[in-house]
């Protein structure tokens, strides 16, 4: 017991506490700058006449080179300083989004985009090193939960007054201003993270990151445990951050500053999610059936939210709310990938699970392209063309229902 409280006690000292906040204010930042897109590409889309099919490019730009990211950035934290990387990537993701409050073209709009996507790719993956470090393993469901729901939470409060605030002073001056707090992660990271961050043993020679990589990507039940992240986070970085918002203007004919503020219901609902499904997880025997449910749960309550001839505020509110309540079992499997991991390559293997949550985002072009084309030929029919493309989504969480019978339970040896 002693022991116990001991190692508590130093887990939550007022430095670790401090160095936990330095990292998970990178990814607070990386996750509003992430799932606000869809209120920002809007006014972008008005502004410049972007097609559905270029905002779809220009906002998965952002994904596609942080999904490439994932992994090198994996293997460049298990082996380099956490401070001089994240203080580096910090200072290229606000270089991003000032070069993005100056562009005028979609090519400059798409360079800025690859940058911040770029700088924001270390934010997770070097927020978990620093968890390693400085926590109790025991604890890192929990900080990462806690971390998960802050970044929720702050996007939930942002997305409410993020529609008005666009209307009233442009997405420009709002570039600025991340611009600004970029350099100032950069700089607190700089000074508060110690530079002793390094996870590989001086005493003997580490294996070759090839060989790590290799011996990550044969374990199936990684491929599985990734597949099943990116098919639940679907629904937050496919629907919520980008087409949930034209999505209820078209159902309820209602304004910008509307839908943002119930798209944030929603993020609400991940919020407590998080931390609640990750507390679920640990304290029950059997994780696999919670895993299952909540995907199954999460499909049925879109298509409720798609389909059904809703029109109230509040109720369309209640399902989104809902939804996001029910959909945080993807962070739950990040504790799996933990357990799955070589000793020497935990950044890697949380890099390789990040590559596959987020290579779905990457359907957000095809999504637009496809509601294009029906609007090419039925221009009448937008609501019905957009129920359509999106129903992918509970599609792809009842097959994560199905892959969460094939991941380990915690007492499994194989």
């Amino acid at each position: 017991m002693q022991l116990t409280t001991s190692y508590l006690t130093k887990s939550i000292s007022r430095k670790s506490l401090l160095i936990w906040m330095v990292g998970v204010t990178f990814v607070l930042f990386q996750f509003f700058l992430q799932l606000s897109s869809g209120v920002i590409i809007n006014s972008i889309m008005t502004e410049m006449k972007l097609s559905a099919l270029m905002a779809g490019i220009l906002s998965s730009s952002f994904y596609l080179i942080y999904t490439i990211m994932q992994i090198p950035v994996g293997i460049l934290f298990d082996r380099q300083s956490t401070r001089l990387l994240l203080s580096i990537s910090a200072i290229v993701c606000s270089f991003g989004c000032f070069l993005f409050s100056q562009s005028h073209t979609v090519a400059q709009l798409i360079i800025a985009r690859i940058l911040i996507g770029a700088g924001s790719s270390f934010a997770f993956v070097g927020l978990s090193q620093l968890l390693r470090h400085h926590f109790s393993l025991r604890h890192f469901s929990f900080m990462i939960g806690l971390s998960e729901t802050l970044g929720f939470m702050v996007t939930m409060l942002g997305m409410l007054s993020l529609g008005d605030l666009i209307s009233h002073w442009g997405w420009r001056i709002f570039f600025q201003g991340t611009t600004i707090i970029g350099l100032g992660i950069a700089i607190f990271a700089w000074v508060v993270i110690p530079h002793q961050t390094i996870s590989i043993k001086k005493a003997s020679k580490p294996p070759s990151s090839i060989k790590i990589l290799n011996e990550i990507m044969r374990n199936p039940l990684l491929w599985v445990n990734g597949i099943y992240v990116a098919l639940g986070f679907m629904v937050i970085t496919v629907f919520a951050a980008m087409w949930a918002v034209p999505f209820l203007q078209i159902k309820l004919q209602c304004n910008l500053n509307e839908a943002s503020q119930l798209d944030a219901m929603l993020f609400l609902g991940v919020a407590i999610s998080c931390p609640l499904l990750g507390q679920l997880s640990s304290s029950l025997k059997k994780r696999t059936p919670l895993l299952i449910y909540s995907s199954i749960i999460t499909g049925s309550l879109l298509l409720l939210l798609l389909y059904l001839p809703i029109h109230h505020f509040l109720i369309c509110g209640m399902l989104l709310f809902l939804i996001g309540l029910s959909c945080g079992s993807y962070m739950v499997v990040y504790s799996i990938s933990n357990e799955l991991a070589p000793e020497n390559a935990k950044s890697t293997a949380t890099g390789f699970t990040n590559t596959l949550a987020t290579l779905t985002p990457l359907i957000q072009p095809i999504i637009g392209r496809f509601i294009d084309i029906l609007n090419e030929h039925n221009p009448s029919g937008a609501l019905w063309h957009y129920q359509l493309a999106l129903t992918i989504l509970p599609a792809g969480l009842f097959i994560a229902a199905r892959l969460a019978i094939y991941l380990p339970e915690r007492d499994s040896k194989n």
